[in-house]
């Protein structure tokens, strides 16, 4: 039995639609954006997809299809033209293939019939997504250099604006924040790999597509079945010309649609980083104007909060740009394209449907993609897409939206400002978020010291314990409960018998009394000292966190004088002397809780800090 639509395509009749799909974007992606191997079968292979989209794509000609193949297997014979036409057309009003004009009449050798132009009229038989040519406006020198001097220059004078002036204490901070960054993301993306190499092993082998179909796509119009006793599809002159056109235009341009993860995601990168740029010079210009407090600017360039709010206003920016242009600058810098309803024929290609593809694409990349720009999240789903991209040859977005990505070569220019672009926002969005992530971390080692009791306290409760409990058990007799009497001593003169008129007894008294006083004074006065340690390590903080930071200075100072070891207490003194600008006071106490505590780690950015206030001040004074 010869060839059918589905034996070309490597499916079953009865394969869903999303199936027929997924074949034709299969062969799609492989002729399409491939240029010409030598062999001229790239030309013939869209046109076999531009006639298996218009057939299948279609319920109602699918429909009509299967039932002429099932006429045609009963019948073991091909049908007619004129039967072929009647299923398909019904009245004539609609046609991919040549047909008869009445009863009895062969098959036309020439496509110029007049209800085939009536059909022609009627409905577009072409696939226009064939036809679209790609990466048009790259050609310009002009525009290349115009474009990447202006990346270039705005991310020169964000750099100037933003660099503090210790730079070096600075870099060597945030470049061990970005090694452990990045040894973390090692970490991930390995941890998801390893997940995925043991479930692809262990699952069964993916089917793909029938070995035959490039044979099959190479004699399919000499295929009847395939056309139901057709020997070709109506093709205009005119799309074969824009259909060769725009092949051309993709071989000049070395289009191709293999994946290339890396470029993809360098190029998101990109577009985040540069459209945050944007978005903290517009906060700033707010901030300065009033419209938005430092409070709330503080929190939106946090970075636990700033990333869902750069990916989550870049989608619809996203969507127009690719709607308008097919690219973004980041994508435009590494090469790729997008192209939508690129296997659906009967696809709107308007603009608000187009718009409308764009959004949902880009909503599905930030949900589906970068977990809404959550940065504890994104990681994990980035490898996650790396490895369905990797598998797939495709993303899930990439496939529910029709959308063909490609890639070309993207220049010396466009490359080396792509990769400089992007080491040099890394190091501006380090050097701004350097302080709120120390901060962020000693709120949080602080807040977890605050929860968990001091050694002083854990000692206090277990001495209270100790107490409560001798107090419970009964008192054990003694060993001199169970000795025998002593005889009382025999007078003797010139000595005072005990328990006599004299002053020996009263005495002795006296003394265990008054050694009883002394000892409950002293219990006293410790438990006093405990108890003004406690308000005070619960005050100092209260008020440095309420802004009294003066009120700090005082209430901290007496706890180091209360308590002389305790590293949290000379902790608590240098941020309030911090607060008020006593930045050498402040390195003073910093460092002597860094003598009780050596291994707080939070110390070091905070002496850092301090020398950093320091040296801001002098340079102040200097310049005034």
């Amino acid at each position: 039995m010869k060839a059918t639509l589905y034996d070309a395509l490597g499916i079953s009749p009865t394969s869903s639609d999303e199936d027929v799909r997924a074949a034709l974007r299969g062969l799609i992606r492989k002729y399409y954006a491939k240029t010409r191997d030598g062999q001229g079968n790239v030309e013939e292979a869209l046109r076999f997809i531009n006639h298996a989209s218009r057939i299948l794509g279609d319920s109602d000609r699918r429909q009509r299809y299967d039932h002429e193949l099932s006429r045609s297997t009963e019948e073991d014979a091909p049908p007619s033209a004129q039967e072929v036409n009647e299923a398909l057309l019904g009245d004539d009003d609609d046609t991919d293939v040549d047909a008869g004009t009445v009863p009895g009449d062969v098959e036309l050798d020439e496509p110029l019939d007049t209800a085939l132009q009536r059909a022609a009229a009627a409905a577009p038989l072409h696939h226009p997504g064939l036809t679209e040519r790609v990466a048009s406006f790259s050609r310009s020198p002009l525009l290349t250099f115009g474009l990447c001097g202006l990346f270039a220059a705005f991310i020169a004078a964000a750099i100037v604006f933003v660099t503090p002036s210790d730079a070096v204490v600075v870099a060597r901070q945030v470049f061990g924040w970005l090694t452990a960054a990045f040894v973390v993301l090692a970490i991930v993306y390995l941890v998801v790999h390893g997940l995925v190499y043991v479930r692809r092993h262990r699952s069964s082998a993916r089917s793909s597509l029938n070995p035959q179909s490039d044979l099959a796509i190479l004699n399919w119009r000499r295929e009847r079945s395939v056309f139901l006793g057709t020997n070709h599809p109506q093709e205009d002159a005119s799309w074969i010309f824009q259909l060769r056109m725009a092949e051309l235009e993709r071989a000049k341009s070395g289009r191709t649609s293999e994946p290339r993860p890396w470029h993809r995601l360098a190029a998101r990168m990109f577009d985040y980083s540069i459209w945050g740029l944007v978005l903290a010079l517009l906060l700033s210009q707010l901030r300065a104007l009033g419209f938005v407090g430092d409070g709330l600017a503080y929190w939106l360039m946090h970075p636990l909060l700033a990333p869902i709010v750069v990916t989550a206003t870049w989608m619809p920016i996203e969507a127009l740009l690719i709607t308008a242009v097919g690219t973004t600058p980041g994508k435009w810098l590494f090469g790729i394209y997008l192209q939508f309803s690129i296997s659906d024929a009967y696809a709107r290609r308007n603009t608000s449907a187009q718009l409308m593809r764009g959004m949902k694409r880009a909503l599905r990349v930030w949900v589906e993609g970068v977990a809404c720009g959550f940065p504890l999240l994104a990681p994990v789903l980035v490898a996650v897409t790396y490895e369905k991209l990797a598998e797939k040859q495709e993303t899930d977005w990439d496939f529910a939206e029709d959308c063909l990505v490609t890639h070309g070569p993207a220049g010396v220019v466009n490359t080396v400002t792509g990769v400089c672009g992007l080491a040099s926002m890394m190091w501006l969005y380090g050097v701004a978020w350097q302080q709120p992530m120390a901060d962020s971390i000693a709120w949080t080692r602080s807040t977890i010291a605050e929860a968990l009791p001091s050694s002083s306290t854990v000692k206090t409760r277990l001495n209270e314990a100790s107490s409560e409990l001798d107090k419970l058990l009964p008192a054990m007799p003694t060993i001199s409960a169970f000795q025998p009497p002593k005889p009382a001593a025999r007078a003797t003169p010139g000595t005072v018998p005990p328990g006599g008129a004299g002053n020996a007894a009263p005495s002795s008294r006296d003394a265990v009394a008054k050694g009883a006083g002394t000892d409950a004074g002293f219990e006293a006065a410790i438990a006093e000292r405990r108890a003004r340690i406690e308000v005070l390590k619960s005050e100092g903080p209260r008020n440095l966190r309420a802004g009294n930071a003066r009120r700090a200075v005082e209430l901290c100072r007496t706890w180091t004088e209360l308590d002389l070891a305790n590293a949290d207490a000379w902790r608590c003194l240098g941020r309030a002397q911090q607060a008020l600008g006593l930045h050498q006071d402040a390195l003073t106490s910093f460092r002597k809780a860094k003598q009780h505590d050596p291994l707080d780690r939070s110390l070091d950015a905070a002496i850092e800090s301090a020398q950093r206030g320091i040296v801001a001040d002098f340079q102040n004074r200097y310049r005034r």
